[in-house]
């Protein structure tokens, strides 16, 4: 029995009609603000965002118009906010778990903060005394210069090469002394900061249970 030709049309017909629509096409607006279909976004109109629609009407995916320079710079400046932030956010993160695997309570932290300034004012104190045997020194070889001028006698170069060297270990322990009263300051306020943050995470801690 031969097919009605009526068939054989139909068959075609859905042959070239599935054929077409198995293919993905775009819907754009043109510079009028016109919508437009196609498989093809014009190149002078690829700028202006598109969206991609499969067969079946659904959107596949949604392609933004380009951006302008304006835009770009904002977009890349909030991109590199983001990234900082979730940069800080894990380093953050791991100190925290390294401040609960150290301490067992913020009396812990606030103790050793107390034993490490000590050793920090024991440190300062030994080299406030060497600063003033060095003044003690200088005196000394002040008076020495003066026994010569008093005796119209020029004073020896000694006296002028102690002296520098002298007034050079001063200045090298009091910048020491100026470091270490800094680093005492640094030492309280992170062992402040960190007793605070042990006392918010245990809190947090026994809240989300």
């Amino acid at each position: 029995m031969r097919p009605h030709k009526t068939t054989i049309f139909i068959l075609i017909i859905s042959v070239m009609w599935s054929g077409y629509t198995s293919a993905e096409y775009f819907r754009w607006k043109d510079k009028n603000g016109d919508t437009q279909y196609g498989d093809q976004v014009p190149a002078e109109e690829v700028d202006n965002g598109r969206i991609k629609v499969n067969e079946a009407g659904q959107i596949v995916e949604k392609i933004s118009p380009a951006k302008t320079p304006k835009e770009q710079k904002r977009y890349d400046e909030q991109q590199r906010i983001t990234k900082l932030e979730r940069q800080r956010k894990e380093e953050q993160d791991s100190y925290d778990r390294v401040l609960l695997a150290t301490f067992n309570s913020p009396e812990e932290i606030l103790d050793v903060r107390d034993e490490r300034m000590s050793l920090i004012e024991q440190s300062i104190r030994l080299s406030r005394e060497r600063l003033r045997q060095q003044r003690k020194e200088l005196v000394k070889l002040n008076a020495s210069r003066h026994q010569f001028i008093d005796r119209n006698m020029e004073p020896p170069e000694w006296i002028s090469s102690n002296e520098l060297k002298v007034l050079s270990r001063i200045a090298d322990i009091e910048e020491y002394n100026s470091g270490k009263h800094l680093e005492k300051q640094k030492l309280r306020k992170r062992f402040g900061e960190d007793a605070t943050r042990y006392k918010e995470l245990i809190s947090r801690s026994a809240t989300s249970r």
